[in-house]
């Protein structure tokens, strides 16, 4: 994980890189984000700290282009809204019939009105910072600062070495975002032009050069938002040489959507920014899929994929969760040459000149249709990339105490992984999770209780060789929402179905060597929303079976036919 530290006085102010921390392993705190030797990189991250250490220092607000003075106390960086007069000519919009916004790096027209559009911009403006302090290697405003600090001494402040210096940060060009109204002003403007846009919130058009979004206050629509404004950073934020082919065309597409993928687990708290990290949302569905169905992609399999034959694939959504995996494994594992292999692999997908030791060359070369070998993701002897995934998803109770979330979690996967109640204590309190997976860990029903005291807004429960027993049973009587639970192996019994008697979502229950009997078929019958359900090796009895078979025949009892060994 990398953490960013945020002014701590003012939660608007921009993020700024603080120290590198990879919460997934044991890695020291105080490692420097640039773990190699790049022009400015360490004196641009010095500037940012002390901005986080003092807010509203005027020499580096002046250096940064934010606001000044009584302004820096009421924004973050100038924003200009008016009625919008120069949207590209290709929209089709009226003079004057929608809004437009300029930030320091972004120009947004917007059909949405002022005040969310105002929101938008300056989240996708800490999104740029945050992206320029991880990225610098390949930032095209790199050089540019580079110089403006060369002469910033080991043992002197940026901020004094600025101070009678005449020297801006400046852009090269603007990012151009389209701000649609809702999501059919969204499908209507570019359904002609990008079939199937209607399922996605984003979309970022490389023969536009520009990024295509609507309002939407959910988790995944600004996790979206901040997906395609990375693939248009990388695009337009580089000194990027890639003409007439999409990056990753060939091969090594999964990288293309993989970093993308990555910084949607970006988060800004009023103290620090993460990105990464063992709680990024994620990688919950990586380890669903991994650790919990084996369901890994061999990471050459990955690599040989460009971006036609990858949006082509029938298995789209486990390549993605593969591909952010995998990114996340090569950027928070604890091997330096990994983290840089990711950006010359980036430079060289993007056609990005660079310098960064051990590449052995100042020019990035072009991709190949023939991927080279990845590096290995852990130190001599290493295991295979897929076995250093699997080991890089398993967290333990030491991560989960020294690496507590700051996010607001409402998804959770620990299936397969090696923690205990003992780790799960760290976890907040919330009442707002959605999903939990505890598959096969050593935890009661006090444990769950703790960190989900209200479990109202639970939509699926997966609790399969768990220790809990009949004593969920108040508990679970709340959580009405659910679609999906499963109570296989545990001492789950009688009591406990009784308290799903009143509940009308419940599509799919694992009973599967639970403790239910005969008298949970009158409950179990009455669930009217029961598609799917499995009794295998309980205590019902053949008649009993029977009866539910007669009283639900529209239910599909025991779909999956345990193997005798």
């Amino acid at each position: 994980m990398v953490a960013v530290a945020i002014s701590s006085s003012d939660s608007d102010h921009p993020p700024a890189v603080g120290n590198s921390v990879r919460r997934v392993c044991d890695a020291s705190p105080d490692e420097n984000l640039p773990a190699w030797n790049v022009d400015g990189w360490q004196a641009y991250q010095r500037l940012w700290n002390e901005l986080a250490a003092d807010p509203d220092a005027p020499v580096l607000r002046r250096y940064l282009g934010l606001p000044i003075g009584s302004a820096a106390a009421k924004s973050t960086f100038t924003i200009k809204s008016s009625r919008g007069r120069s949207a590209p000519r290709w929209l089709g919009w009226r003079s004057g019939s929608y809004r437009q916004v300029e930030t320091p790096h972004l120009q947004l027209f917007s059909h949405a009105d002022e005040q969310t559009t105002r929101e938008i911009a300056t989240d996708l403006e800490h999104v740029f910072w945050v992206w320029t302090q991880l990225f610098f290697p390949l930032w095209d405003g790199s050089q540019q600062v580079a110089l403006h600090l060369r002469d910033v001494a080991a043992d002197q402040s940026v901020a004094s070495a600025l101070a009678d210096s005449p020297a801006r940060m400046s852009s090269r060009r603007k990012l151009r975002v389209v701000l649609l109204k809702d999501a059919d002003d969204y499908a209507r403007t570019l359904g002609q032009s990008t079939p199937g846009i209607e399922q996605s919130t984003g979309f970022y058009s490389d023969e536009r050069q520009t990024s295509f979004f609507y309002p939407s206050a959910s988790a995944d629509a600004v996790a979206s938002r901040r997906h395609e404004l990375i693939h248009q950073l990388f695009r337009e934020s580089t000194r990027s040489r890639l003409t007439g082919e999409l990056p990753g065309a060939r091969s090594d597409f999964w990288l293309i959507e993989g970093i993308a993928g990555y910084f949607e687990s970006l988060h800004l708290d009023r103290c620090l920014a993460t990105v990464g990290g063992w709680d990024s949302p994620r990688l919950q569905f990586a380890r669903y899929r991994v650790l919990g169905g084996r369901d890994l992609i061999p990471f050459q399999e990955m690599r040989t994929d460009g971006h036609a034959s990858a949006q082509q694939r029938s298995d789209l959504a486990r390549w993605y969760a593969n591909a952010i995996a995998y990114t996340h494994l090569f950027l928070d594992g604890d091997t330096v040459a990994n983290r840089r292999w990711i950006y010359q692999q980036l430079a060289a997908l993007y056609q990005i000149p660079i310098d960064i030791p051990g590449d052995g060359s100042s020019e990035a070369p072009a991709p190949s249709p023939a991927p080279s070998p990845a590096p290995s993701p852990a130190p001599s002897p290493a295991p295979s990339p897929e076995r250093a995934l699997v080991d890089f998803l398993k967290v333990d109770d030491h991560q989960l105490r020294s690496n507590p979330t700051t996010r607001p979690l409402t998804q959770l996967c620990l299936s397969g992984c090696e923690t205990t109640s003992f780790g799960l204590a760290s976890l907040p309190a919330t009442s707002d999770w959605t999903w939990i997976d505890l598959s096969r860990q050593p935890i009661a029903t006090d444990d769950l209780i703790r960190f989900c005291p209200t479990p109202d807004r639970l939509d699926q429960l997966s609790l399969e060789a768990s220790r809990v027993d009949d004593s969920i049973a108040p508990w679970l009587r709340q959580a009405t929402g659910l679609r999906e639970l499963d109570l296989s192996w545990t001492r789950c019994g009688d009591p406990t179905i009784a308290s799903l008697a009143g509940h009308t979502n419940l599509q799919t229950l694992w009973l599967t060597g639970s403790g239910v009997t005969d008298a949970a078929i009158a409950t179990l019958a009455s669930i009217k929303s029961l598609e799917s359900i499995d009794v295998q090796r309980t205590s019902i009895t053949s008649a009993g079976l029977a009866k539910l078979k007669t009283l639900r025949p529209d239910c599909n009892v025991n779909p999956l036919q345990l193997r005798v060994q």
